[in-house]
This record gives structure tokens, C-alpha cells and sequence, in this order.
């Protein structure tokens, strides 16, 4: 199968090296010129939970969107969205639309919610596949990243009632196709018919997780380690449980294991909120708890940790 990994972050990465170890014809996207000839030199080295190397040919966007790639084969047939919500551009958008219309399908392995509205076009909607993944990885150079933890993913149609392509170019894939590829590649995936609750499982667990280890400036594992982490830890999942009901998704109990065991799995993780706090960079707050006080503002509910730490994180990118 023809796959286009576009972000050459960690899970970018990650993907591209291991579907392309398992048979896949991947090319990845990177941002920069220069991460791309590193890749097309070196290959993609991935080490720690997972230990390959994987000849994966790179372009950067740029040169992608302006018809520089030497490459001869037809389009895609699968997109695999592994960039910020802070690098979703218009320009991205606008690509991305057109691969879907003309028959590509796109899963988005996105944090947060609110991009599906940017990619939001009629003859795109069979084709738009959300991705849920607790995989946890780090890069540590432009071809090199480190499987930190290993985890699941969980994918389904963001519009279920729209099943049939609007194009006979390319045959839609299901989901089953899909899963099965990533499955290949050695990822715990299932298909879900309740994707938005999978969704919101993984929303709350960034919102609990992220933010608390960019402004400790810890790990993932050390998170619950201590009294006071842990209580705000348990107020920000409460707050983000009680939300989740009003908008008519049952979160359970569950999920706060869940989340301690994330932590215990990528222990030594540094949460992509920290990397960019550390480097100065926007972060994913607007995506992740952003969203959350965006609907909780609708709804006249009020989130006071979420806001504390929301509004912690957004002067830490002013000071940084």
C-alpha cells in the first residue's frame, strides 16, 4: 500500500519506519529541507520498546506541494496526519483536502479536537479517519527516535453516515484495510463504531498528563509520584469527566487507571508540552485544554484547574 507519513516529529517517525519495515511503500513529509536529506541518507533508526532501521524516502512540504518530488508513483492511497495542531496551516489544510477529494484516505493522528473543522469539506468526508493512539515515543534527532511506550490505537469514521467515495479514481479504503495495515506493522489497533468516545478518552489524558509535566518539568512516570501532582492530576480528570457528560460521552472510572498507567508506561517520556515549553515553542494548550474550556464556556461550566493550568501554560510560552 502507497502510504504519505506527513510530520517528521516522533510518532511521524515511528510510523513511517515501521510500516515501511513491514512491506509498505511509505515516503514521508517533513517540515524542513534538511531533516528530509538527513532521512534519504541515514534512513529512519528507531530504538528502545522497537529496534529497526528503515530506508524511507523524505521530501519536505514545500517541495511536495510545489511538484518537486521525483517520485513516479500515483498518489497515496492512506495519509497518516502526525503533525501539531499548531503546524495544521492553511496551506496543509488545502492539501490535505484535495488528496481526500481526489480519493486518499486521512488518518489523523492529531492531540486535541477542533481540525477535523479545518479539513471540513462535503466530497472529503468519507475519507476522514480519526486515529487514537497511546504510543509513546521521542525523537532524538532528524532520522532518529526512541519507542518509549508501547501502546494502542484505536480508529473510526469522524462522519459514519457518509459511506460512499464521491470519486472513482481510487477505491475508499475501510477501516478494516487500514487497521489490518497497521496491524502489519506491528501496532494493537481496533476498529471503533464509538470513535468520539475514544476521542475524548484520549483528550482527557492529554489534559491531565501534558500540561502538569510541562510546568513540573518532569517525566511522565514521576507525574504520580507525589501527593500534591496527584490530587491536581485527580481534580483535572474529575473537571474533564464531569464536561465530558455534558456533551453526552460517559467517561468511566476507568480511565483514571488508565491514565496512571500511561504514566507507568512512558515513564521516562517527556511529554511533547514539555519539550516545547523546554524549547521555547507554542504549545498544544489551545488543542487540548483550550478545547475543553472552549466548550466548557458554552455550556456555563466552570473548570477552575483547567483554567489555572491553562492560563500557567499560556505565560510560560510568553516568558519562554
Amino acid at each position: 500500500m502507497r502510504i504519505e507519513v506527513i510530520g517528521g516529529g516522533s510518532l511521524g517517525l515511528l510510523f513511517a519506519a515501521k510500516l515501511a519495515a513491514a512491506g509498505c511503500r511509505v515516503k514521508l513529509v517533513t517540515r524542513s529541507r534538511e531533516q528530509a536529506e538527513a532521512v534519504n541518507k541515514k534512513g529512519i533508526r528507531v530504538e528502545g520498546r522497537t529496534e529497526l532501521t528503515a530506508e524511507v524516502p523524505a521530501i519536505a512540504f514545500g517541495d511536495a506541494v510545489n511538484g518537486l518530488d521525483s517520485a513516479v508513483e500515483s498518489q497515496a492511497r492512506l495519509i497518516l496526519l502526525a503533525v501539531k495542531q499548531t503546524a495544521l496551516t492553511e496551506e496543509l489544510a488545502s492539501y490535505l483536502i484535495s488528496s481526500m477529494e481526489n480519493g486518499a484516505a486521512l488518518v489523523s493522528l492529531q492531540n486535541g479536537i477542533g481540525h477535523w473543522e479545518k479539513l471540513d469539506s462535503e466530497k472529503a468526508r468519507p475519507f476522514m479517519i480519526q486515529a487514537v493512539t497511546t504510543e509513546g515515543a521521542r525523537r532524538l534527532s532528524h532520522s532518529e527516535v526512541a519507542h518509549t511506550g508501547r501502546g494502542w490505537i484505536r480508529i473510526g469514521r469522524i462522519h459514519a453516515e457518509d459511506t460512499e467515495p464521491y470519486t472513482e479514481k481510487t477505491p475508499q479504503l475501510d477501516l478494516k484495510t487500514v487497521g489490518d495495515c497497521l496491524k502489519q506493522a506491528g501496532f494493537d489497533v481496533c476498529v471503533s463504531k464509538s470513535i468520539e468516545r475514544h476521542i475524548w478518552s484520549k483528550l482527557l489524558i492529554n489534559a491531565v498528563i501534558n500540561p502538569l509535566t510541562a510546568l513540573l518539568r518532569i517525566p511522565n512516570g514521576k507525574l504520580p509520584e507525589t501527593s500534591d501532582s496527584l490530587l491536581l492530576m485527580r481534580r483535572l480528570f474529575e473537571e474533564g469527566r464531569d464536561l465530558a457528560l455534558t456533551q453526552h460521552v460517559t467517561v468511566e472510572e476507568s480511565l483514571w487507571d488508565e491514565i496512571l498507567e500511561v504514566c507507568r508506561k512512558t515513564a521516562v517520556n517527556r511529554s511533547s508540552m514539555l519539550q516545547d515549553i523546554a524549547a521555547g515553542r507554542t504549545t498544544e494548550i489551545e488543542a487540548i485544554t483550550g478545547s475543553l474550556l472552549g466548550i466548557a464556556g458554552r455550556t456555563g461550566m466552570l473548570m477552575p484547574t483547567h483554567e489555572t493550568v491553562y492560563r500557567l501554560i499560556k505565560a510560560a510560552e510568553q516568558s519562554g
